[in-house]
């Protein structure tokens, strides 16, 4: 386009060029591809739902029916869309329940109170295992490096790491996902 063509305070923005891309422009000039307007984006489907994507395009066709395409390609994930989405409506499922439970004062303090009370008995439970835990604890079939990287790793007493390798014979990848 040259500069007698562009109406007078019309906004223009020239993109810069680079070498290869002048001379693909200079070639389809000679081949005799006509420029299309009108064209927003322009996607390229691939296996595995994955979308390349050229947003606001210049799209040059041929008299027999191939395209040339100029723009910046970037990858669009059909998989990921649809699993952002599912997680949208999910959390917009999750609000509206909120929203239609009870939310009164009372309800409010009920659930407070019901919630500490379970949180008191779960660590009353807990001091109470831990300590039958580490009554009686017989370390000889292990090495003790094992045992400290187990403890060390899940944080938790040296009974309980002992118990789960007995549960997996020796086996620490197994007891570390256990405590895991």
């Amino acid at each position: 386009m040259s500069v007698e063509e562009i109406p007078q305070g019309a906004d223009v923005n020239v993109v810069p060029q680079n070498k290869n891309e002048k001379k693909a422009r200079e070639l389809i000039k000679k081949l005799g591809l006509k420029q299309i307007k009108g064209i927003s984006r322009v996607t390229f489907k691939q296996r595995g739902n994955l979308i390349y994507a050229i947003d606001a395009p210049e799209v040059f066709k041929s008299a027999a029916g191939t395209y040339v395409v100029f723009g910046e390609a970037k990858i669009d994930d059909l998989n990921q869309r649809i699993a952002e989405h599912q997680q949208q409506q999910q959390q917009q499922e999750a609000l509206s329940q909120a929203a239609q439970e009870d939310k009164s004062p009372e309800a409010i303090t009920a659930d407070l109170q019901a919630a500490s009370l379970g949180e008191k008995v779960e660590e009353v439970g807990d001091d109470e295992a831990e300590g039958a835990e580490e009554e009686e604890v017989d370390e000889s079939e292990f090495d003790s490096k094992d045992i400290d990287l187990i403890v060390e790793q899940t944080h938790v007493s040296r009974a309980k790491a002992v118990k789960a390798l007995k549960n997996h014979k020796g086996d620490m990848v197994n007891a570390l996902m256990e405590l895991s």
